[in-house]
């Protein structure tokens, strides 16, 4: 009798649970789990990312001269349709510019947050909106570039949302001398200055130096802003919760908002916050507790108590060990457990960390060595960095930033890791703007379910470099099938359309 078989499907098997290891870079991302982006003669680098409906992958950021907005696929690759070869540099001012902020709005529109320099330096914000193909929309403040200062030589955005109605908000500093001050401000869907909301200014206290890093809105529309706030002698996490329509929400914290030092060491910023779906509030950032400098996460209850079940009173500190990890940013799986991306530019070789805890604060033994990733940097490309952090529709955990390298110095980089989640049907059902799929992963056959499912819909199926395929499809009264059996495994994008709307979703064929 020939075992030969028997024992190649336990090697196959073997090599493919090991390559599946939450927290290793997904091979079929990129190159070995490594996207990058170059600007021909110069270098760039990313600050931030978002994803499309459709999985495509945006990442912005700046080049000498311009700001920078590039678009993949979701296999990493550069998508062709998108602007020249993928990018989009935009020259909005005589000097530098930058954009360190995006959202992509539900009509597909994509917005970015950043700043103009002139010849002398002087900053001012910029808010752009491009049109789904990477040009600026000429209908957001008549050439696709609205611009906002308070009257200072330096005005900086952090960071961005866009409420339900299309509004933008926008949260930032500016330097009054001899300390800085923060503010939000807000610009209308035509991308006129909403003067209704006005430019709110945020002093943590009477002396404080303040700094916003980001900002985030809550379900029932109220405004999250973190960041740091220097008194006399210490940095302190800053938070603070404003209503909608720009007034503080007096209900949170004290008088709307929150000085912390949980480290306890006089040394704490945030530079990330997240809300879950049950309200309470995460914020992440450099902290120490006197002894050990790392990342610290907060949790706090919708009020900005501290949340008890979490850490220790409400505080899990990351060591550092014996690098300087920097740039945290937070990402929220679909199961409850806690994503942060990071770098650690002290070590020889700095390369990407990702750290998932469990949701009770501690550290997922599951996930790559002991709750932390790498992204496994070598001598020939001898610095990462991490920026921003997002988890994906199909599970996966990105990480946006930039890569050293020898010609260009400096490239713009994307790192995808697995997470093991499996998002599947059970998921879906708790977000019914979506098809529901299943099984998912699927091997022979898709079963579609969604609202108006019916005869003379069109149902379409793509790969990740958008190529329509031709699947064999029954379409019923309400359910669909389809027939997968003949797909490569990957990834793909399953698309429904009807007489008044389009439905999008991912499903993987195993």
């Amino acid at each position: 009798m020939n075992n030969r078989y028997p024992l190649l499907c336990f090697a196959l098997l073997t090599v493919a649970t090991i390559a599946a290891q939450p927290g290793t870079l997904d091979p079929s991302f990129g190159t070995n789990g490594k996207a990058i982006a170059n600007v021909p003669g110069t270098y760039c680098s990313g600050q931030a990312i978002a994803e499309q409906a459709d999985g495509k992958l945006l990442v912005c950021g700046q080049t000498p001269g311009s700001t920078l907005l590039v678009r993949f696929n979701a296999d990493g690759s550069l998508d062709g349709t998108f602007g020249s070869n993928g990018l989009v540099l935009t020259d909005v001012d005589v000097s530098n510019d930058y954009i360190g902020s995006i959202a992509v709005q539900p009509d597909g529109k994509i917005v970015v947050g950043g700043n103009k320099f002139d010849a002398l330096a002087n900053a001012d914000v910029i808010v752009m909106r491009y049109l789904p193909d990477g040009t600026l929309d000429a209908s957001f403040s008549g050439d696709g570039i609205a611009d906002f200062s308070i009257g200072t030589w330096a005005t900086y955005a952090t960071g961005l949302v866009v409420q339900p109605d299309g509004r933008i908000v926008i949260c930032g500093d500016r330097y009054v001398g001899p300390g800085w001050e923060s503010f939000l401000t807000r610009f209308n869907t035509n991308g006129s200055w909403d003067s209704g909301f006005g430019t709110v200014q945020l002093d943590m206290a009477a002396t404080s130096s303040d700094n916003l890093h980001d900002i985030a809105l809550q379900p029932d529309g109220k405004i999250l802003v973190c960041g740091t706030s220097l008194d006399a002698s210490d940095n302190h996490v800053a938070i603070a919760r404003y209503n909608a329509d720009g007034t503080i929400d007096t209900g949170f914290g004290t008088g709307g908002k929150l000085m912390l030092s949980p480290g306890g060491s006089g040394d704490d910023r945030a530079n990330s916050l997240r809300v879950q779906p049950d309200g309470r509030i995460l914020v992440t950032g450099i902290s120490g507790d006197g002894n050990d400098f790392g990342i610290g996460v907060l949790r706090l209850m919708p009020d900005g108590t501290n949340d008890a079940s979490f850490g220790t009173g409400g505080f899990a500190l990351i060591p550092f060990g014996a690098d300087d990890w920097t740039q945290p940013s937070l990402a929220l799986q679909s199961d409850g457990r806690i994503v942060i991306g990071a770098d650690n530019t002290s070590a020889s070789t700095p390369d990407v960390k990702v750290i998932r805890l469990n949701a009770d604060g501690t550290l997922d033994s599951g996930f790559g060595t002991n709750g932390i990733g790498t992204s496994n940097a070598t001598s020939g490309n001898n610095a990462e960095s991490a920026v921003r952090t997002l988890f994906l529709q199909d599970g996966g955990i990105v990480v946006a930033g930039y890569a050293e390298a020898s010609n260009p110095s400096l490239q713009l980089a994307v790192w995808k890791f697995l997470s093991g989640v499996n998002v599947g049907l059970a998921e879906q059902a708790r977000r019914p703007d979506q098809l529901a799929l299943a099984p998912n992963p699927a091997q022979d056959r898709l079963v579609i379910r969604g609202a108006h499912i019916q005869r003379g819909g069109s149902i379409a199926v793509h790969d990740q470099s958008g190529r329509q395929l031709t699947v064999p499809t029954v379409i019923n009264t309400d359910h669909a099938l389809v027939d997968v059996s003949a797909l490569a495994p990957g990834s793909y994008t399953i698309t429904v359309r009807y007489e008044d709307s389009i439905m999008t979703q991912r499903f993987i064929k195993e």
